[in-house]
């Protein structure tokens, strides 16, 4: 990939960065967070979830227990990432 094409990882699909700013915060999150709380549509979810985890930023954890829930945790190559873009954020913030 040329590095011209670096930020089509968290650019597209559109979710890819609210995802990553939502996990940087909070940790974890399942599919039904991130439906509720980013105001995102399910096909957005998913299709970021999977570039996310195909470009090692996110990862799944299954929950121990009943019922069985699927939880999504930065990587930490997807912190580094996170953590720079709070950086930005902020920066644009003030």
């Amino acid at each position: 990939m040329a590095k011209t094409d670096q930020l089509s990882i968290i650019e597209k699909p559109v979710g890819s960065m609210k995802i990553l700013m939502y996990l940087h915060k909070n940790q974890r999150a399942t599919i039904t967070n991130l439906l509720r709380r980013q105001d995102l549509n399910q096909r957005t979810t998913y299709s970021a979830l999977g570039k996310l985890q195909k470009e090692g930023l996110i990862k799944h954890q299954n929950s121990k227990g009943f019922p069985v829930c699927k939880y999504y945790l930065l990587t930490d190559k997807g912190r580094a990432v996170a953590e720079q873009l709070s950086v930005v954020a902020s920066t644009l913030a003030h």
